[in-house]
């Protein structure tokens, strides 16, 4: 595996795995004790991750975002007492009133800033921490149902909270992610998202150890280097948030673009609009999915008799359902709640860390309940069409933000686009979206609105649109939607934000 640039055999990490959790135990640690990995994408972060699970320990991985409160919260919320960090994040640290009455130990893996000293009563280096370790030490056995992670979501609408993940939910999602992409040993398989997110760990990391294959781990996205590196690490396949392949797509066309060795690409969402122009000029293909960080990765769209459009079928470990308001299974084409059940134990959360009430909410009826709207047609293809608190309801019609959206990303020089509800004059909901362009002087607005009138029902037209430099975003890249309503609260608000409103509606 290659993690910025640095190489490690799995022999290698396997000795490292054995001497971090050693470590880690000898430095007061108990099996079950959350470890926090506030690092950016470097090969410590692995062998952390893999020593915690070696030992029993439980890793907290932190979003390098997060400072203040969020920082705060992501360390007291799951008893985190041991931190791995890294020099150039010790600032977001020393800013925390009374640090030091939640940690009992910093590691740095690099090295020690001057003003670090005071953040626990035991502040190390990483070659500190390691000579503690013993390679021959007896660990206690790991069981599949023990808890490996608690992953902190995304926290758009309050503060994160912590999803219980035992090992076989992380097991179950590799095998069945390397199945549905093909994923073999001879796999060069790569990721430019942060190993704080289960979509590098288990999409990626943790597929390639499952396969056999080489899993190559980039600092960040940049879109000027993607596929230099690609090209140089002679990669196979590589996953990708949905918002990235309009970035790529955004970039001038060359002779270049079909020279590379990739083939297979996991995208979601990956709208037909976006899809087909990727593949068509990239020569690779597309598989969609859908998952949760509660739930793992539960559909995927087949890499053969694939249905564009879908989230794809139900993976061999799932139950997946449409439920009407009342709770009973809405028939073919019909729009209700994606609802989840395990066919095998131990391969969803636990629970949520320290919050019982949220986790019984969920899990009403038996059946994880997802918050998103989908719909299953007669071949058993499931569909996504929004977050239940991101649909619209506009002249006593349904609107899918997503299909708005989807529109909207499918017109020229449309990087990435949002669409929310905002009150109108009529006391009904109106369609503001939200947009990121890539030449915001030259943009066409009118243009984008016969766009959207050429190809959307009447009432899904959007009637106002905002062009921004920058969405604002969770820690984890999701786009707080919820402040872009905010910045629409009414019609006459929405002008004063230098909204254009549509014609002919």
């Amino acid at each position: 595996m290659i993690v910025a640039g640095e190489a490690r055999t799995y022999a290698e990490l396997d000795r490292a795995a054995s001497a971090v959790g050693s470590a880690l135990l000898a430095l007061g640690r108990n099996f079950g004790d959350s470890v926090g990995i506030y690092l950016s994408n470097r090969i410590e972060f692995l062998e952390t991750w893999m020593g915690t699970a070696r030992s029993g320990l439980v890793q907290v991985p932190i979003n390098t975002a997060y400072k203040q409160s969020f920082l705060e919260h992501a360390l007291q919320h799951p008893d985190v007492r041991v931190l791995i960090t890294e020099s150039n994040l010790a600032s977001a640290l020393t800013d925390l009133p009374d640090v030091s009455s939640l940690l009992d130990a910093v590691v740095f893996v690099d090295h020690i800033p001057a003003d670090a000293h005071s953040l626990a009563p035991q502040v190390l280096t990483w070659d500190s921490l390691l000579t503690m370790g013993d390679l021959n030490h007896r660990f206690a056995d790991v069981r599949p149902e023990d808890v490996t992670a608690i992953q902190l979501t995304s926290g758009t609408t309050g503060k994160s909270k912590g999803v219980v993940q035992p090992h076989l939910l992380n097991i179950i999602g590799a095998r069945e992610g390397a199945t549905a992409m093909g994923t073999t040993g001879r796999d060069r398989i790569y990721t430019c998202l942060p190993l704080f997110h289960g979509a590098a760990q288990i999409n990626i990391f943790l597929r390639a150890v499952y396969a056999g294959a080489t899993a190559v781990i980039a600092p960040k996205f940049s879109a000027s280097r993607f596929w230099d590196d690609i090209r140089e690490h002679r990669i196979t396949e590589f996953n990708a948030l949905g918002s990235i392949l309009p970035v790529l797509l955004a970039k001038p066309e060359t002779e270049l673009d079909r020279t590379h060795s990739v083939e297979r690409v996991f995208a979601a969402p990956a709208p037909p609009e976006v899809l087909y122009r990727f593949e068509d000029r990239f020569g690779v293909r597309i598989v969609e999915g859908y998952g949760s960080t509660e739930i793992k990765n539960v559909t995927y769209n087949p890499l053969n008799d694939r249905r564009v459009g879908s989230i794809g079928k139900p993976t061999p470990s799932t139950i997946l359902q449409i439920h009407d308001d009342d709770g009973k299974v809405a028939p073919p084409g019909a729009v209700g709640e994606i609802v989840y059940r395990p066919r095998y134990p131990h391969i969803m959360l636990k629970q949520y860390y320290k919050d019982p009430e949220n986790t019984l909410a969920n899990m009403a009826d038996l059946w994880w309940h997802t918050g998103d709207l989908g719909y299953q047609d007669g071949d058993g293809f499931f569909y996504f069409v929004d977050r239940k608190k991101d649909a619209l309801r506009r002249r006593g019609e349904n609107i899918s933000s997503y299909e708005v959206e989807t529109v909207l990303t499918s017109f020229p020089g449309v990087v990435e686009a949002a669409a929310v509800a905002t009150p109108s004059e009529l006391g009904e909901d109106e369609v503001l979206v939200v947009l990121q362009v890539d030449e915001p002087a030259a943009f066409d607005l009118e243009a984008l609105f016969h766009h959207c009138d050429r190809l959307m029902p009447h009432f899904m037209v959007p009637r106002f649109y905002r062009l921004v430099e920058a969405f604002p975003r969770t820690p984890t890249g999701k786009i707080r939607k919820v402040e872009l309503r905010e910045s629409g609260h009414n019609l006459w608000d929405a002008l004063a934000h230098g909204l254009v409103p549509g014609r002919n509606l």
